[in-house]
């Protein structure tokens, strides 16, 4: 038995290798016994050991998340983007969820992520048609909030993420509410979001920071 997880390992490793040289397309490394094998030697048995599971733009489209989505205790990346997707599921089960991509749906509102409050860190949701942010402020450990094109109107919603103490990056140009003034709204969320360092794919300096909060009413 011993022999043959050595052996695994091994192979394993140099897979690993190989793969991170460019020279393997393919995610897992198969055995003779025809069976698929973990980077580490041991044997995957299914979804319920993937730690990233994509389900991007399938055919046909994902309308609704369903609840098996809950069978993946050990997922940490859970993609869904490029479907049709109209309500976020509740996802309460996968308690080593780091990152979530919802981009490119049909999602409103934002919701149903509260049992997720102590493991996500990146939250993905640009190409959405989400009005408001609400829903979010017991994400304790969200860093990284993707909600760009979207159809937030009004600035102020962005104050909301100011009880997301962890968050420091932030994508939300294309909202409407750059429209009029993309510099003054960058300036406002800023001010409303103190603890971000990089906002729209630009960090914010001392003196944008400075800047902003010297505009404040």
């Amino acid at each position: 038995m011993e022999r043959e997880k050595a052996k695994a390992e091994m192979k394993a490793k140099e897979w690993a290798e190989k793969k991170a040289a460019g020279a393997l397309d393919e995610d897992m490394p198969e055995d003779a016994d025809g069976q698929l094998h973990n980077p580490d030697g041991s044997v995957f048995t299914g979804p319920k050991d993937a730690k990233k599971v994509s389900l991007i733009n399938m055919v046909p489209p994902i309308s609704k998340m369903d609840a098996k989505l809950n069978d993946l205790p050990k997922c940490e990346h859970l993609a869904l983007s490029t479907n049709s997707i109209g309500a976020i599921g509740n996802l309460s089960a996968l308690r080593e969820l780091k990152i979530l991509s919802l981009s490119r749906n049909n999602i409103k509102a934002i919701s149903k992520l509260d049992g997720l409050g102590d493991t996500l860190q990146q939250l993905w949701m640009s190409y959405n048609s989400v009005e408001k942010l609400d829903g979010l402020s017991n994400l304790r450990k969200l860093r990284v909030f993707y909600v760009a094109q979207n159809n937030i109107s009004d600035v102020k919603e962005f104050g909301k993420l100011a009880a997301n103490k962890a968050l420091e990056e932030l994508t939300a140009v294309g909202n409407p509410c750059y429209e009029a003034d993309p510099a003054a709204t960058r300036a406002a969320i800023i001010r409303l979001v103190p603890t971000l360092k990089i906002l729209d794919a630009k960090r914010i300096t001392g003196e944008e920071r400075e800047e902003s909060e010297s505009k404040q009413e």
